[in-house]
């Protein structure tokens, strides 16, 4: 798509720049609306000047053509948070002490959860929740 600026020679653009003009003076100068008509401009000058190679943009060439392939691109979905093996619900919070401990005691941890004496575990934080994985052998 080729745009005439008013008849404004391209060349006379990159000389004035070249003496030190700005944009928007070059703009004033010439009475062009937009600093990028200028800068389209100034590219074009240099083009017909010699001292960049030749650039054609138009429509067709950003178009891929109806026979090139275009390869399949597939997003990875997002992975949802896996929901707790088991949940246990309590009818009361665990607090954590004045020392900073939690107390679990015997029947949530043996009773309702499976664990047996002896047992040891990783202590890790995910988002806002605290996980025991139980380690396979027993620290000493």
């Amino acid at each position: 798509m080729q745009v005439e600026y008013k008849n404004i020679d391209a060349k006379l653009v990159v000389n004035e720049i070249r003496n030190g003009r700005s944009l928007e003076s070059v703009q004033k100068l010439f009475g062009i609306r937009f600093k990028s008509e200028v800068q389209d401009l100034y590219m074009r000058g240099l083009m017909e000047l010699g001292e960049i190679p030749e650039v054609g943009f138009s429509k067709q060439d950003l178009r891929p053509s109806a026979t090139a392939e275009r390869p399949v691109v597939r997003r990875r979905e997002k992975q949802q948070p896996k929901p707790p093996a088991m949940l246990i619900k309590t009818n009361s919070f665990r607090t954590i002490g004045q020392s900073g401990s939690i107390t679990l005691n015997k029947v949530l941890l043996i009773e309702q959860l499976g664990f047996e004496v002896g047992d040891s575990f990783e202590i890790f934080r995910e988002d806002d929740r605290i996980i025991l994985k139980k380690g396979a052998t027993p620290l000493q």
